[in-house]
């Protein structure tokens, strides 16, 4: 059953520096939720402790369910990741690197069989990467990796979709895809996608809600289909400084 990812005074940090100062936010199932912030704010921290790879404090809730509590396991038949590099072999096809998404669910020494196959094809083909599908990794690039590392995270049908800037490496029609794929796994799969953020026009413009991580904390949040263009407005200039916001045809621009 789809359940909201509940952050409650979520803290923690690198070597006694603390970095997360008591976070608490709501990414809603079925929804896309954005997490910007300067570099260093701490949105990659975020991810990587409620994924379980940086001590924390605090409860990271999904249903009855407090993720800082569960053995890895567990965790990764809840929870998908995307870091902001891929350490998949370069030695395996694109075909393969998207059907570890269902390790979770598939027996240890149990292959891979023609269902999981014909849906991890399915998931390359939903981000137009369906030709890739016999190519090793290592002969794409890194923009051609993150979507196939994206189509991983969808044959994984986890009920929390973690993605860290998943902008980062793709050229601007790319990025509007991933973001568009990944709303389309929240809406039809029903899982809660939490996706820290380089790009504000992309998040304004794609995301269902925009928080913003700032001190350690959330510092404001937007909810997209209420938020009056003041309102967002104020918001990029509190995080931004001197930037301007525009609404065209395709969405929203922030420009600095």
């Amino acid at each position: 059953m789809a359940a909201d990812l509940i952050l409650e005074e979520l803290r923690a940090g690198y070597g006694g520096r603390e970095v997360l100062r008591g976070v608490s936010l709501t990414a809603r199932a079925g929804e896309v939720t954005a997490l910007l912030g300067l570099n260093g704010s701490g949105k990659t921290t975020l991810l990587r402790a409620v994924l379980g790879a940086v001590p924390a404090s605090g409860r990271a809730l999904l249903g009855e369910a407090d993720l800082l509590a569960l053995d890895a396991r567990r965790r990764a038949r809840l929870l998908s990741y995307i870091p902001q590099r891929s350490r998949a072999d370069d030695g395996l096809t694109a075909l393969e690197a998207v059907l570890m998404g269902a390790n979770a669910e598939t027996p240890l020494l149990m292959g891979y069989g023609a269902a999981r196959r014909t849906r991890a094809l399915s998931c390359l083909e939903r981000l137009g990467a369906a030709q890739w599908a016999d190519v090793p990794l290592g002969e794409l690039s890194e923009g051609q990796r993150r979507t196939v590392i994206l189509a991983r995270a969808l044959m994984q049908r986890a009920q929390v979709c973690l993605l860290d800037e998943p902008d980062g490496a793709l050229d601007l029609p790319r990025r509007r895809g991933a973001l568009e794929a990944a709303r389309s796994m929240a809406r039809g799969d029903g899982c809660a996608v939490l996706c820290a953020l380089h790009d504000a026009s992309l998040a304004l413009t794609l995301c269902d809600r925009v928080l913003a991580l700032s001190g350690g904390r959330i510092a404001w949040a937007l909810d997209m289909r209420t938020a009056a263009a003041r309102e967002i407005e104020g918001a990029m200039r509190a995080l931004y400084g001197d930037a301007e916001v525009l609404r065209g045809e395709r969405g929203w621009a922030v420009l600095g």
